[in-house]
């Protein structure tokens, strides 16, 4: 399995014109691909939207990037458009295939860079805890990615409410388990931003 992220990043001042929009936008988003969920950021850099699609090999993801670059307006939003991001990811050995359900609304995204070859031995670090740390609140994904340029991992943690994302971090450092042990040595860079499941998104 592939996930791609796509990030949208919206021109100031027209978020009331393209909300109406993005339905649309969501529903065909890919043409190989099977969309699972669209995000507005809540904190961190705003006007901006995540979308995960999956794909089932590299080959749909590559025609659907190269339909997208024949396309004038893939998105039916580029009036309002800032820019366009995407990065294909795999999941990490440990992980199972993203799981639809309504486990936000609130969706935090944990974007880490590695140093060169450094994600075998942070996922190895993952794996040891990732079943107690889950157990205290649900991991719906942790991948690397698969593009060039440095290696990025990406871990999405659903939450009911910001207290619960509070009260789980807490726990899971009380008990040792967070950061995971031996796997924050070969980071160089962390960012967390905050999303939240629109109401069309496979995710909620």
């Amino acid at each position: 399995m592939i996930y791609d992220l796509t990030i949208l990043s919206l021109l100031p001042n027209t978020l009331g014109a393209v909300m109406p929009l993005l339905p649309k936008t969501y529903e065909g988003f890919s043409s190989t691909g099977t969309p699972l969920g669209a995000f507005s950021c809540e904190f961190g850099v705003l006007n901006r939207f995540a979308f995960i699609t999956a794909y089932d090999s590299p080959q749909d993801l590559a025609t659907e990037r190269a339909r997208l670059m024949e396309a004038d307006d893939p998105y039916g939003i580029a009036p309002y458009l800032g820019g366009v991001q995407s990065t294909a990811f795999r999941p990490l050995f440990f992980m199972q295939p993203i799981e639809l359900g309504e486990w936000g609304p609130f969706y935090e995204f944990r974007t880490y860079t590695l140093a060169p070859n450094g994600l075998p031995e942070t996922a190895e670090a993952w794996s040891k805890i990732v079943e107690r740390r889950n157990a205290m609140s649900k991991l719906l994904m942790v991948m690397g990615s698969i593009e060039e340029g440095p290696q990025k991992m990406v871990h999405i943690w659903p939450y009911k409410t910001i207290e619960d994302r509070v009260k789980a971090r807490a726990e899971a450092s009380k008990e040792g388990i967070w950061p995971p042990p031996g796997g924050s040595a070969k980071l160089t860079a962390l960012q967390s931003e905050l999303f939240v499941a629109t109401g069309f998104s496979g995710l909620k």
